[in-house]
């Protein structure tokens, strides 16, 4: 058991160990009955707990809470209905900080108050970052042509591109978006770099809002990314150079020419993986090797992350440590394995750039410098402070990441493995281990790290890609030495040797490297048989499982691992959905109504924009038509197998009779009040404007059915304001 003796001055003071008194026979307990035992089991439980929390406090970890303090801050900004006044978060902010300052005497009260201020300025991130990189969000389509500037390519797949744009000008003045930038899709190849000035003829449209409840809100990370509109450029394009943005057209050439000698020596297949490899371009990469990968857990190797950064930082971390200790005078003056870490950063930087700075990279490349500077700096590199630093540096300039699935996936992992360091040392500490092999103990590390990261990411998977990847294991198993020992250090050398023309051995080191590892996915796909039992997940899974993480990061005892085992409970019985019975696009005719054991439609195309991402969210297929729907030029109408009838009136004749036979009524029309007062469900325009895509659940005829939208808080600053 643990007491706290009062300390005046450090408010917490110095925890006091007490042994807790337990029945010497472990028997003991049972036989004196179940009750007995089981409140035996809770105080133990909760000493156990209590001592925990006590060496957490001492070891200073409550700044490892702060990022997810503001992450939670974040959430509940997020999740309003309304957007909150901005005195009101100026208040909250100012109460948690006058409260932190009037408690420092008191430890107790001054980390609540702390932590309550984190919150704080999580809820308050959201709102300056709209006011210093927002824009308003475009809510009719715009057509003409235009003048604007070139800030980004965001994608070049060689048939078409895709381009950030700003200073938007054109006449008549009134067709000229009033955003900040837009995303313009090109059609064809263009040489163009941030700064070039471009005149077309463009058709601007509002970006779209989520296809299901739950899904990527496009809309949400536009606004705060500062785009207000997506379009398409038509005919002739006119492009002007410009003088400006020097750094970023050297960092564009150069990518652009890497990628061009990786593709012209291993080809559009193998030199498109290896392009992402080297300079993240993706867009050379077939969805058949995407799906490939994905099923057999390796997805995570062509996109830049960590992992790469790791390894490139780290093997020029070893490369330049050996070779200074290869001269003993050097040795001797200098200190090597601190040069070896500066040149570490270095190229973590160096690959940050080429590799587009994109939001992983950066988080990584934060991370790793914080490693290095903790080795020249003589301090200990792998620590979850680090961690908890990398979080509120990402947090504090790019709040909208934590929404991303990038984020999500990295941290998880990242908390998990160094948990499992931490565990592992204190474990270390307390035994001696047997030597084992080299290669053993290789194999080992990698299965136990591919089983820890795995095991971490895996709500996340579930929820953003309805993937599991059960096989993941043995597809890491196999490919992660390749990675680690061929791939990237050819990736590294090759790079490094571009300039003077070297480059091909390396590069071709690489292109047998990405085939074995291809080879490897097919054999783990062909293993599995497209087994991946993936669960749909509600949003809440996610807050349980960051709630989970932070359980795990905070304590360094055993305790910590009580926090991701009560969430496999949690999720499995609150935070699972079922697929809808009714499904209904926003945007299009789409509309599909189960019936019995089949998903079919009855008004719309299949296999566009919303029949795709309603299968792959809800891992159902949905067939071309319903041959039991009734359809003519009024409407459609369907009896289904659980007994309701379900209307789709598409002429204003139709809603007298329908409303009067239709349990459910779906219009893109504007439905009569009566309607409402007859069925027990109408869906109409006004509805479909204001929240987007419908998923409706029937309850049975004494229930009334289950109603999930995809625009939630229709009223929020970067939504499109409906009349």
């Amino acid at each position: 058991m643990c007491t706290i003796a009062p300390n005046e001055r450090k408010g917490w003071g110095r925890a006091k160990m007490v042994d807790f008194p337990v029945a010497k026979n472990p028997g003991q307990g049972r036989a004196a009955g179940p009750l007995a035992w089981l409140v035996a089991r809770a105080a133990a439980l909760y000493a156990g707990l209590r001592a925990a929390i006590v060496d957490a406090v001492t070891q200073r970890r409550n700044f490892i809470l702060f990022p997810f303090a503001m992450i939670a801050g974040l959430i509940a900004y997020r999740v309003l209905p309304d957007e909150p006044a901005l005195t009101s978060l100026a208040v909250l902010l100012g109460i948690a900080l006058v409260a932190a300052w009037t408690g420092r005497d008191r430890a107790l009260v001054r980390e609540t108050a702390l932590l309550a201020a984190m919150f704080a300025v999580g809820m308050v991130l959201l709102p300056v970052h709209a006011a210093l990189f927002g824009t308003p969000m475009l809510e009719a389509p715009r057509y003409g042509t235009y003048t604007a500037r070139i800030e980004a390519v965001t994608y070049d797949d060689g048939s078409q591109q895709r381009w950030i744009l700003s200073d938007i000008a054109g006449t008549p003045d009134w067709t000229v978006p009033e955003i900040r930038m837009a995303r313009v899709t090109v059609p064809g190849s263009y040489t163009v770099s941030p700064g070039d000035t471009l005149t077309a003829r463009i058709r601007f449209y509002p970006v779209p809002p989520p296809a299901v409840p739950g899904g990527y809100d496009s809309q949400f990370i536009s606004h705060f990314d500062g785009i207000g509109a997506y379009g398409t450029a038509f005919g002739d394009i006119e492009i002007e150079q410009g003088g400006e943005g020097g750094l970023a057209r050297i960092v564009k050439d150069v990518r652009a020419t890497i990628t061009a000698r990786i593709v012209a020596q291993l080809g559009e297949r193998i030199g498109g993986i290896a392009a992402a490899l080297v300079t993240g371009d993706q867009s050379r990469i077939t969805e058949e090797d995407r799906e490939l990968m994905a099923s057999a857990g390796i997805a995570h190797v062509i996109a830049i992350s960590g992992l790469h950064l790791t390894l490139v930082a780290g093997t020029m971390f070893a490369c330049v440590r050996f070779l200074l200790s290869l001269s003993h005078g050097l040795a001797q003056r200098f200190p090597i394995k601190k040069i070896a870490a500066g040149a570490g950063i270095a190229t973590a930087l160096a690959y940050m750039v080429i590799s587009g700075m994109v939001i992983p990279a950066v988080r990584s490349t934060i991370m790793l410098a914080l490693i290095f500077a903790a080795i020249i700096a003589g301090r200990q590199a792998l620590t979850m402070r680090n961690v908890a630093i990398a979080g509120l540096a990402i947090i504090v300039f790019e709040p909208t990441s934590v929404f991303r699935a990038s984020f999500q996936l990295s941290f998880a992992a990242v908390i998990a493995l160094i948990s499992a360091f931490e565990l592992a040392r204190r474990h270390r500490e307390d035994r001696e281990h047997p030597q084992r092999g080299r290669a053993l103990a290789l194999m080992l590390d990698i299965a136990t790290t591919s089983v820890i990261a795995g095991l971490a990411t895996l709500v996340f998977s579930a929820y953003h890609f309805q993937q599991t990847a059960p096989f993941g294991v043995l597809g890491n198993l196999m490919v992660m030495p390749i990675v680690t020992f061929v791939m990237m250090p050819a990736a590294l050398l090759g790079t490094l040797l571009l300039p003077i023309g070297l480059e091909a051995l390396p590069y071709a080191a690489l292109g047998w490297s990405i085939e074995a590892m291809l080879w490897c996915a097919g054999f783990v796909r062909d293993l599995s048989g497209g087994f991946d039992p993936s669960p749909i997940l509600s949003p809440l899974a996610l807050g349980v499982a960051l709630l989970a993480l932070a359980w795990l990061a905070y304590f360094r005892t055993r305790m910590r691992v009580i926090g991701p085992i009560a969430a496999v409970p949690l999720i499995a019985f609150f935070c699972l959905e079922q697929a809808p019975d009714i499904f209904i696009a926003d945007q299009s005719q789409a509309l599909a109504v189960r019936s019995g054991d089949r998903v079919a439609l009855i008004a719309g195309r299949n296999n566009t924009f919303a029949t795709t991402i309603w299968s792959e969210r809800y891992i159902t297929v949905i067939e071309d038509a319903h041959p039991a729907a009734g359809c003519d030029s009024r409407g459609c109408i369907l009896t289904t197998e659980d007994g309701y009838t379900i209307a789709l009136v598409k002429s204003r004749d139709a809603f007298d009779e329908d409303c009067r036979i239709a349990d459910i009524v779906v219009t893109r029309l504007t439905a009569p009040p009566q309607c409402a007062v007859a069925a027990t469900l109408v869906i109409n325009a006004s509805d479909l404007a204001r929240h987007g895509a419908h998923m409706i659940d029937w309850n049975g005829p004494d229930l009334p059915p289950t109603i999930r939208t995809a625009i939630d808080g229709p009223s929020r600053r970067w939504r499109i304001q409906t009349q």
